[in-house]
């Protein structure tokens, strides 16, 4: 017992550093354990929550694109009724069926089925049934426009028909392609800000958070003494200049807006500026298209006959023609924007037709962002690679109508080719009048201004929309972000 109390007083130091030395080193084990649990917690959040705002990122992107797609469908009634303005190819169609309604009740004959084994209007019968003389002779009277086409005769108006039926399906092919563009780059634009400002803004509230964090006694003092030299009395500022006479710019600041509505109202305008495209932006191909529509077809009657070969080759010659007057001139960059968006001088006059008047007067007392955004998408339109995309556009619109008025086509003749189906295999090809190419056209561009927003159900507008070019357009305005 001695011996062991001997030996405990003997190596007691060595005890003692030894208990110091042991728990230090459990002391830094547990601190180290600690610590890197925590710092492996945070990096955890952190890579959840960089997931997350990729996810985040992903799913704007994709709604995004979406939104453009149903900015269309709704645009679509739009565009009908402005093309209507100069291309009602009902009325002709209707003043063709007069004049058959005309010829048939000369003759005396009560048969309907007459009008049916024509073959001048072998697609127009296809399409809708013969009017009876009660049905239609009062709405001819009625309709002005109607009486004046009836006083052409039965070849002119076959000849409006189609001219007038083939410029406007590829003016529609234009006027579409152009708006789904530039309702991407729009949206896209928007959506990013928009995106910028939420980052800016929660980042601003961590840094707040973090601050209040590290809130110190000599801040409160700090803060305590500058509250007190504010209540202290101050003169009394008149809004007065030195000569007398009173600052406007006072009283200025008590009248302006909302930020938030001021930033809603420039962003609506910024999107009205469509209305230019379809006002007046398409004027600008639409003379080129009806022009080069003449020289096409111009010299062709209704009776002859085509091969569904050479009638793509001629209006392929048309959109190849007007394409150089859009990409290969040395104006063609201003021509090609002038199109979209309206002179600077010009968009007061495009916000007057679509703006109200509370909003005008908010974008007349501030701007700055609809100038942003404008400048923004003209460096997007001036940019080589929106000019292929433009052009993938056109060309895809350019085999849907063909493809659309072959099928028209082929849907209208068969009734007619059911009893020669052998001899028809063996042809190499098929010839069809150009009065048949003339109402499948137009029914092509009844197809094209399809405007279901609930069944979304048009199928030109789904196909343009899915072209990977135009994606990957969007997906570099919306990750852009040093623009």
């Amino acid at each position: 017992m001695v011996g062991n109390r001997s030996l405990v007083q003997r190596h007691r130091r060595k005890f003692a550093i030894s208990s110091v030395l042991l728990a230090t080193l459990v002391a830094t084990c547990a601190i180290t354990v600690y610590f890197s649990k925590r710092w492996l917690y945070k990096q955890h959040l952190k890579m959840s929550e960089q997931r997350f705002v990729k996810e985040q990122i992903k799913r704007r992107f994709v709604q995004t694109q979406q939104d453009s797609l149903y900015t269309l469908y709704e645009l679509m009634p739009v565009m009908t009724l402005v093309l209507a303005k100069d291309f009602d190819l009902e009325s002709i169609v209707e003043a063709l069926k007069g004049k058959k309604l005309q010829k048939k009740l000369s003759r005396g004959d009560a048969d309907g089925n007459e009008l049916e084994n024509e073959g001048l209007s072998s697609g127009m019968s296809a399409m809708t049934p013969a009017p009876s003389a009660s049905a239609k002779s009062p709405q001819l009277a009625e309709t002005p426009s109607l009486a004046e086409k009836t006083t052409k005769s039965k070849a002119e108006l076959w000849n409006d028909l189609k001219l007038k039926a083939i410029a406007k399906v590829i003016i529609l092919s234009y006027t579409t392609s152009l708006l789904m563009l530039l309702t991407r780059l729009q949206l896209n634009i928007l959506a990013r800000r928009e995106y910028l400002d939420t980052a800016i803004n929660s980042a601003m509230e961590k840094e707040k958070e973090k601050n209040a964090n590290q809130y110190s006694v000599i801040s409160w003092v700090s803060s305590w003494i500058t509250e007190k030299t504010k209540n202290l009395p101050k003169e009394k500022s008149d809004s007065r200049n030195s000569d007398g006479t009173i600052d406007h710019d006072t009283r200025s600041i008590a009248s302006t807006v909302s930020p938030e509505k001021s930033r809603y109202v420039n962003e609506q305008a910024f999107l009205s500026l469509s209305w230019w495209l379809l006002n007046r932006g398409y004027l600008q191909y639409k003379s080129i298209i009806e022009q080069l529509v003449k020289e096409e077809f111009q010299e062709l009657n209704p009776r002859d006959n085509m091969s569904m070969d050479e009638f793509s080759t001629k209006v392929s010659k048309i959109f190849v023609t007007t394409n150089k007057q859009f990409f290969q001139q040395s104006q063609s960059s201003e021509m090609f924007i002038s199109c979209l968006l309206p002179e600077p001088n010009l968009e007061r006059f495009v916000l007057q037709q679509t703006l109200e008047q509370d909003a005008l007067k908010v974008l007349y007392e501030d701007n700055l962002l609809l100038k942003q955004l404008v400048q923004e998408t003209n460096k997007c339109l001036q940019s080589p690679g929106t000019w292929i995309v433009l052009e993938s556009l056109i060309d895809e619109t350019f085999h849907l109508i063909m493809e659309q008025i072959e099928t028209n086509v082929n849907s209208k003749t068969k009734p007619a080719q059911t009893e020669d189906t052998s001899e028809a295999t063996v042809a190499p090809q098929k010839s069809y009048q150009i009065a048949l190419f003339s109402i499948a056209t137009k029914d092509c561009s009844n197809e094209l201004l399809k405007a279901g927003l609930v069944s979304m159900n048009n199928k030109f507008l789904q196909k343009l929309h899915s072209i990977s070019a135009l994606d990957d357009l969007s997906a570099c305005v919306y990750s852009n972000f040093g623009l």
